[in-house]
């Protein structure tokens, strides 16, 4: 598979500066003025060069990804995740050879969650799995953000590193209001920003934290579809960096029911 590296200036060491200068205005309590419809547009595109669900039809697609602390190399984290059509999932997050969190859903009844101060398996409902898992999906936040009651606007065309971009503001339920950078030629999304304030003064979802930045430095063709294979955010001043590594199973509906250590 051939790699596509976009933006080849846009790296780990001009983030810090860049993306604090863009930050200066960003934190907006209300919906601010721009194009609406140019926004939806925009991130549709987006989302039909990702083309995710075009990959569900006859198999499983497995993500296997390492989240690497760059101040805290040793403390690695291993996250594997199942996707399957009707919106089955399963997540694993293992770290030193112990399984430290799970979740598995058949996407109707089952909502299960590992918990690893208990080692025993619970019940979830379904808004409190779709909580806990959304950080974790490999989609994004955008992945059905209409569904999601998200509100967006384009705030216009900018210049980074060089390069045109759009910058599109999304407001969001539950989750920190985030500006959102798109190539302009490419359309894939590069980098986001998170402000301080939440959509409507909410408390924020289960399993979320604000992060400084997040970053897409490089994306695979696989199948006809475009998927994230280094990403990297920065909470707290930390630097994380994660890689993708995707291949195909093939159908098993266990993965969706049953309790059991996958890996």
């Amino acid at each position: 598979m051939k790699r596509l590296i976009f933006l080849a200036a846009f790296t780990l060491a001009c983030l810090t500066g860049s993306v604090a200068q863009s930050q200066t205005d960003s934190t907006l309590f209300t919906m601010p003025e721009g194009d609406t419809a140019m926004a939806a547009r925009i991130i549709d595109n987006y989302i039909g060069l990702i083309n995710f669900d075009h990959l569900l039809t006859d198999s499983i697609l497995a993500v296997k990804t390492y989240v690497v602390d760059r101040s805290y190399p040793d403390d690695t984290i291993t996250i594997y995740r199942w996707y399957s059509n009707g919106n089955k999932n399963r997540i694993e997050m293992w770290q030193k050879r112990r399984m430290e969190d799970a979740y598995f859903t058949d996407g109707k009844k089952k909502f299960r969650r590992f918990s690893g101060t208990r080692r025993v398996w619970m019940d979830l409902t379904q808004m409190s799995y779709y909580d806990l898992t959304m950080p974790l999906d490999i989609r994004g936040a955008l992945y059905s953000w209409r569904a999601k009651g998200a509100e967006a606007t384009c705030l216009g065309e900018y210049t980074y590193n060089e390069r045109p971009v759009y910058r599109v503001f999304v407001a969001s339920p539950e989750l920190f209001d985030r500006n959102y950078f798109f190539e302009k030629e490419t359309g894939l999304l590069f980098l986001l920003t998170e402000d301080e304030h939440l959509y409507g003064n909410s408390d924020p979802a289960a399993n979320s934290k604000r992060v400084d930045w997040r970053a897409w430095h490089e994306f695979t063709p696989i199948n006809g579809c475009l998927l994230p294979t280094i990403e990297s955010y920065q909470i707290k001043g930390q630097v994380i960096i994660m890689h993708h590594y995707y291949h195909f199973e093939p159908n098993n509906n266990a993965l969706f029911t049953q309790e059991f250590r996958k890996q």
